[in-house]
């Protein structure tokens, strides 16, 4: 009877440490960071109506228009020739790779964005609205907002993104200058600049 018993009692003190046992657990922690970036690899887009050495005959194609490149050939034709103006591309691009226009790149997890013309630092003497952008759609989600040469000003929408914009984008940025027949440039001529800052934002 107590070899029952003490049988007994070791079952029961089994049993009491199983039940006794807890399950391991852990957490899986998961961190994604709002991913919203904006490149440009043009840092200067030069309209240079001094340049010496081009023929006056190259040009750069926008939106399906070929426009001469600034150089001093080109520019004396336009004085000489009967159009009271004329939108010019830039002579020369810094930071593109010899390509005429520069490449933005928005690199993004969210589904709506747009990239627009945020502010502009100083003022051309014949005045910033001379400057004109058009921006082409590459690769990637959005759509351009400048279905043609577009005078620049601060807020001005370039393109974006209403839905399903994640991923990467790639657009062509490109400047025209308006030369007018007009303009009355000071003996010591004009050698001056502006700054375009672009904003990348997602509602």
């Amino acid at each position: 009877m107590r070899k029952i018993i003490g049988v007994l009692a070791l079952s029961a003190l089994l049993s009491g440490l199983a039940l006794a046992q807890t399950t391991p657990s852990h957490t899986v922690t998961v961190n994604i960071p709002s991913v919203l970036q904006l490149t440009l690899d043009a840092s200067d887009y030069s309209f240079n109506f001094a340049e010496p050495t081009l023929t006056g005959t190259e040009t750069t194609t926008i939106g399906g228009t070929p426009y001469t490149k600034a150089s001093q050939a080109a520019y004396l034709a336009f004085l000489g020739g009967s159009s009271a103006t004329q939108d010019f591309a830039p002579t020369s691009l810094s930071g593109t790779g010899g390509a005429d226009y520069g490449t933005v790149t928005v690199l993004t997890n969210r589904a709506q964005w747009t990239v627009k013309i945020d502010t502009i630092g100083g003022t051309l003497t014949l005045g910033n609205s001379r400057v004109k952008v058009f921006a082409e759609k590459a690769s990637g989600k959005g759509a351009s907002w400048t279905t043609v040469p577009t005078t620049i000003a601060p807020n001005t929408t370039l393109f974006n993104a209403g839905s399903g914009g994640q991923g990467k984008s790639v657009y062509k940025l490109y400047y025209l200058f308006t030369m007018d027949i007009n303009d009355d440039i000071p003996l010591t001529g004009l050698n001056e600049s502006i700054t375009v800052n672009l904003l990348l934002t997602s509602p």
